[in-house]
């Protein structure tokens, strides 16, 4: 076994990966080991998607936030680390393909964890909509800028999905290999713009300043809303632990890898949407312009240096997008993969590929969902930026449940051998991230948004009550909370 640095009850103890490392076990194919520390970081870099996040949800929070939008963003990387040190801890404990279904479950029982990776299975599921609505975005906006043919979104949402079902399909490897070039492709064309307009000084030359940095930025009444839409960029930065199962070095790379990918995210989003915020300017009609731009980086890059920029940077978000798509199909495939093989979805979901190693049935049901939920809005909207906002806020709604149910179950697990061992500084990020989910939870569903995003909480309602339909018809099965590798086994009733 791997050796690790202590229990929830502070003693010597080994790490304990919930599932095996062999390619067989009981005559079924599993997940194989095979990725790197950078490949595993791959994957929560493309989930966040940099330059996905900051052409689409930055408008959503300068709505709100006005000139604030880097403050909202120095606040969601403070929170999200808080929240992230919950899976930093049961990380280097457990590793499990269903990320917080399988931490959850195995540091507070079957019950709580089937809820957590419920969340998460909707949170991933919805989000492939998500980020090809996004793709149809940027990819609509370039074909016209070169055509002229406007096409109706659907299509490239189609192409879109039909790319990343391929990628999905095959090994893992090939979809972090996706990852590295096109987010490094998309990052680096980002940060170029993102210099000029520094190096520029911003709108009129001189829009340089710290008020964009402060709480005095943020419009009146805004911070709640302006909340959602910074945690709705950082989704994802959990996606490592999907991951748990194929990692070489889980106990090492999962940790660093969420760790690396907040700290990483969050000077991204700092810097950049404060080069959005000067580049647009600061004024009334600077901020209107932000939050009414489809697409900001584009519409900078064409202010700052000229349609051909423009078209490159509607290119590098239109890569991010869709490798952030591809990163939430394999996502959610894993996750679906994880609830099957304990029997809560048919088992038979739970199959894996014999050539490429992959989830392929739950990579088969995650993407006619992803892509069926997508298509449904077709007949009320022409735009698939409202698609885009729409399905995130939807989603933003199950991941802080699921991100809330991993801080407590970590807090749970390890609050004894804190309390020993007098490491009472450890309460501090539940203290911190609970509060903030809570308060980002409520600020999405009061005051009455407009609908559909009225309807989320009734829709996440009706979706948790399914939920404990399916434990209620379970409750005599025998759910495994963690499964060593050899002979040490360790089970739970549900």
């Amino acid at each position: 076994m791997w050796s690790g640095r202590g229990t929830g009850q502070g003693l010597p103890c080994q790490r304990v990966p919930l599932y095996a490392h062999a390619t067989h076990l009981g005559g079924a194919l599993k997940l194989i080991r095979q990725l790197s520390f950078i490949e595993v970081l791959a994957l929560p870099v493309a989930l966040m998607a940099p330059s996905a996040g900051m052409g689409l949800n930055t408008p959503f929070v300068a709505a709100s936030a006005g000139a604030g939008v880097p403050f909202i963003y120095v606040l969601s990387t403070i929170g999200i680390g808080c929240v992230g040190a919950g899976f930093y801890r049961l990380s280097r404990r457990f590793s499990d393909a269903g990320s917080v279904y399988g931490l959850t479950k195995a540091a507070i029982g079957p019950r709580f964890g089937f809820i957590a990776g419920w969340c998460l299975a909707l949170v991933y599921v919805t989000f492939i909509g998500t980020l090809l609505a996004g793709f149809a975005t940027f990819a609509d906006l370039l074909i016209v800028n070169v055509t002229g043919v406007n096409l109706p979104w659907p299509v490239m949402f189609l192409v879109g999905g039909a790319g990343i079902w391929a990628l999905g399909y095959r090994k893992i490897e090939l979809s972090t290999k996706v990852f590295l070039v096109l987010e490094g492709i998309s990052i680096v064309l980002m940060f170029i713009l993102a210099v000029v307009i520094l190096v520029r000084g911003g709108d009129g030359g001189h829009s340089l300043s710290l008020k964009p940095l402060t709480p005095s930025g943020v419009a009146s009444g805004g911070l709640g809303g302006a909340l959602v839409f910074g945690f709705l960029t950082y989704i994802g930065f959990e996606g490592s632990a999907v991951l748990g199962e194929e990692s070489e070095r889980p106990e090492i790379a999962i940790p660093l890898s969420l760790a690396a990918a907040v700290i990483l995210a969050g000077l991204v989003f700092i810097v950049i949407s404060y080069a959005q915020t000067v580049g647009f300017g600061t004024s009334a009609a600077g901020v209107n312009a932000y939050s009414s731009s489809a697409a900001p980086n584009t519409d900078l890059a064409g202010m700052y240096l000229g349609n051909w920029a423009a078209q490159a940077t509607n290119v590098g978000a239109a890569l991010s997008t869709f490798a952030c798509a591809l990163a939430s199909a394999d996502g959610a495939a894993r996750v679906v993969f994880s609830l099957a093989r304990d029997g809560r979805l048919p088992q038979s979901v739970s199959a894996i590929h014999p050539v490429h190693a992959s989830p392929h049935r739950a990579l088969n049901l995650s993407m006619v969902l992803g892509l069926v939920g997508g298509l449904a809005f077709f007949p009320f909207t022409d735009k698939p930026s409202d698609v885009y906002g729409w399905m995130g806020a939807l989603a933003t709604l199950a991941v802080i449940i699921a991100y809330g149910m991993t801080s407590v179950a970590a807090t749970i697990y390890f609050w004894k051998g804190d309390i020993a061992h007098r490491r009472y500084l450890y309460f501090i990020p539940t203290l911190i991230a609970l509060p903030l989910l809570a308060y980002t939870f409520q600020a999405q569903i009061l005051p009455l948004p407009p609908a559909p995003l009225r309807y989320w909480p009734y829709a996440i309602g009706a979706y948790l009550v399914i939920g404990a339909v399916i434990l209620f018809a379970q409750r005599g099965k025998i759910i495994t909370r963690a499964i060593p590798p050899h002979d040490i086994t360790t089970a739970g009733a549900v």
